[in-house]
């Protein structure tokens, strides 16, 4: 199901505890013909007691989540003979026929940015745009290495017994000798068994991106990551879904 998300007006509690802003992003739905409806159930928050993310692979009965280190992944001291541009090359290539599984290279800036400000803001939401018209609402939680992305309906239902959609460990052994961070991810993809919802490669790709463009960008993060973190009164998903529109459909390395 393709969900379409409004926000409103929200109480300021914070958003680790269940988030208003998160409510915000699903209370109000319309389908993408443009008919209104409400998605039903109640705001549920989760007990200030339970962490941002639980350990992924209690969560993942659909999903293997990637190695916590680059050594469980793959060979470092092989790739560390290598140049960067030949290391982009053999990554690139290693994951291009695995099914579910995607890898890239991560700018060291931009890891650098997205672990620092993941720590103090370690929710938030991504619509991805999956054709101009559509787009499905996942909620991104982040405790280093990891960052995983749930379907903000199940997460609604389901809290952190939620399967994510997609899970991805970001890999900085290589950024001081090699000048980049390498990134690995799993996500559902079409074979994936009682999948409702699915990704494609260039999906999941875009997805984690464009997570990373708005922690990384410091107009982006100022505007939308920690007003829904720390002031959800200020948070504005309708913006936030026009912002992504006009970066997937115009941004090279979003697309």
């Amino acid at each position: 199901r393709i969900i379409v998300s409004r926000s409103g007006a929200l109480s300021p509690q914070r958003a680790m505890r269940g988030s208003s802003a998160l409510r915000a992003a699903w209370r109000c739905a319309r389908g993408v013909d443009g008919t209104a409806r409400r998605i039903p159930g109640h705001a549920v928050d989760i007990p200030p007691s339970s962490p941002h993310l639980l350990s992924l692979v209690r969560r993942m009965s659909a999903l293997v989540p990637p190695g916590k280190s680059l050594r469980e992944v793959t060979h470092v001291e092989l790739l560390e003979k290598e140049d960067a541009v030949a290391i982009k090359g053999i990554w690139r290539e290693y994951h291009q026929e695995t099914t579910g599984k995607i890898g890239f290279t991560v700018h060291p800036n931009v890891y650098a940015r997205f672990r620092d400000r993941s720590t103090t803001c370690p929710m938030f939401v991504v619509p991805l745009h999956k054709s101009p018209r559509q787009f499905l609402t996942l909620v991104a939680q982040t405790t280093s290495p990891y960052v995983s992305f749930t379907a903000i309906d199940d997460f609604r239902k389901l809290q952190e017994a939620a399967t994510p959609m997609l899970a991805a460990a970001h890999y900085p052994e290589l950024v001081e000798s090699k000048e980049l961070a390498l990134l690995q991810a799993t996500f559902v993809h079409a074979a994936s068994p009682g999948a409702a919802e699915h990704l494609t490669s260039q999906e999941a790709t875009r997805l984690i991106r464009l997570c990373h463009a708005f922690y990384a960008d410091d107009a982006l993060f100022a505007k939308f990551v920690k007003p829904f973190n720390h002031a959800q009164s200020k948070f504005d998903f309708d913006a936030l879904v026009a912002e992504t529109a006009k970066r997937t459909w115009s941004d090279d390395i979003i697309q």
